[in-house]
């Protein structure tokens, strides 16, 4: 089966404009267009309803443009401040990281002294790995089961109950928690301190942020409540796993900023901090852009539940993008790059809304519904939904046969390819429902479309031999 994963990098209309907002721009090498184009952007993203939360650009020691949009929580009683403090989700795992690289510089530890080392008293694999499996998410260690986790200590004991890794540590890559939770007990075993104290000691109070709190509290006014796009708050989280720094779009910003200046750790630290597995794997730090040695684009993604940040330094250009929302629409990533478009005077795209989003709920009550409905949002609302990427329609196609409702998703498959007829996957696609729906001919006949447009299509392939075969028995 050849399924294009939905990548939510979705293409959207050019946008050329010169708003109407007077504005004066807040550095004196910015245009005011440009200024009120980054405006206009924030705004319409916030206006589709794809953007909830707090903006900083900066260049160097320059915030350029400050923002927030929308609201602290669901009830929408409380817009959000300056001073509004988030869950970060991964990015807050770049702070155990960077405490590491300290404790390596003072000599306190190195990056290959194994784990066992540390008196954790763990079993034998223990022996196995090291700091820098840690850091790089090579340890083998499996991920945590959260369906048995409330605390730290209930990850501790899973830890000392893995009998097996799931591979030997340095072969192989899986993003699991256990890596950062051991990383910070080796932070507390090394430094003599919690772990808590250790950050605010040696990054937090140095780093000048000043709102960031480690573990904050429910309860707290400024921590904001995540939310999804039926205006329902996310339930209260029970489990109690520490060490999660939570900040404002400011601490991210003089994180940034503390970070790729050599005031936490040196150059040659950092970079090592960007090493790991493949390509394709994450870093300790995120995605780092590196050639001959040198950091030139240092991103990372995090989400928790409906929160969601995504801050973005280009070491050339001095340039910082922190965002960070409470309401995930999954659209950071388009909006740095129309940030970077538009300070380097290209013309830029404003995310458009997920056609899968708006006609899903739809289609699980009835397809050809959900269809119509597809059909006018497209002819009265083209600019403001993603009509080109056809994992949208794709993707909602195999919800349904995961629900079972197979007649449904042929009805989609169908849609998808008036859509994009040229497309080989949407023609894979219908040739899977047809076939899971005992349709065989004409699963034969859209898988045989294709691979005429994509002859290296091997399951298309493969699948025609199998239905030949089951045509054979039945005659």
């Amino acid at each position: 089966m050849n399924r294009i994963k939905s990548l939510f990098f979705l293409t959207s209309i050019i946008f050329f404009t010169n708003c109407q907002n007077k504005k004066k721009p807040t550095a004196k090498y910015l245009s005011e267009t440009t200024i009120n184009q980054i405006d206009t952007l924030m705004k319409v993203s916030f206006d589709r309803g794809l953007f909830n939360g707090n903006v900083l650009i900066a260049r160097g020691n320059n915030i350029i443009y400050q923002n927030e949009f929308g609201y602290s929580d669901a009830t929408r009683s409380k817009k959000l401040s300056r001073n509004s403090i988030f869950n970060i989700g991964s990015i807050a795992k770049e702070f155990n990281a960077v405490g590491i690289m300290i404790l390596n510089e003072r000599g306190l530890l190195n990056l290959d002294d194994k784990i066992s080392n540390f008196e954790l008293q763990l079993p034998e694999w223990s022996n196995t790995i090291s700091i820098r499996h840690l850091l790089q998410y090579t340890s083998g260690l499996p991920r945590i089961n959260w369906n048995n986790i409330k605390n730290d200590k209930d990850i501790y004991n899973e830890l000392k109950n893995i009998k097996h890794l799931s591979f030997k540590p340095g072969t192989d890559y899986l993003y699991s928690n256990n890596n950062v939770f051991l990383q910070r007990r080796i932070v507390e075993q090394v430094s003599g301190m919690s772990f808590n104290d250790f950050i605010q000691k040696n990054l937090l109070i140095p780093g000048g942020m000043t709102n960031a709190i480690i573990d904050a509290d429910s309860q707290n006014p400024e921590l904001v409540t995540a939310f999804n796009n039926s205006f329902v708050n996310d339930r209260a989280m029970d489990i109690e796993f520490s060490g999660w720094v939570n900040p404002s779009a400011n601490d991210m910003y003089k994180w940034i900023i503390n970070l790729h200046s050599g005031q936490f750790i040196s150059d040659k630290s950092l970079i090592t901090l960007f090493d790991s597995h493949s390509k394709e794997s994450s870093s300790a730090l995120g995605i780092g852009v590196i050639e001959n040695d040198t950091l030139l684009i240092h991103q990372h993604h995090g989400s928790s539940f409906n929160y969601e940040s995504f801050i973005h330094y280009n070491v050339k250009e001095d340039l910082s993008i922190v965002l960070m929302t409470n309401n995930k629409n999954r659209k950071l990533r388009e909006i740095t790059d129309a940030v970077e478009n538009i300070l380097k005077g290209n013309s830029f795209s404003i995310p458009q809304k997920s056609i899968y989003f708006a006609i899903r709920e739809k289609c699980y009550d009835n397809a050809n519904e959900g269809i119509q409905l597809y059909k006018n949002l497209k002819k009265q609302n083209f600019p403001e939904y993603n009509f080109s990427d056809e994992n949208e329609l794709n993707q909602l196609g195999y919800d349904l046969i995961k629900k079972g409702q197979i007649e449904g998703a042929i009805s989609i498959f169908t849609l998808l390819i008036s859509e994009f007829p040229n497309s080989s996957n949407a023609f894979d696609s219908m040739g899977e429902s047809y076939f899971l729906n005992d349709q065989f001919e004409l699963s034969k006949i859209s898988y045989q479309k294709s691979l005429e447009l994509n002859p290296e299509n091997t399951n298309a392939e493969e699948m025609i031999n199998r239905i030949e075969k089951i045509n054979v028995k039945t005659n």
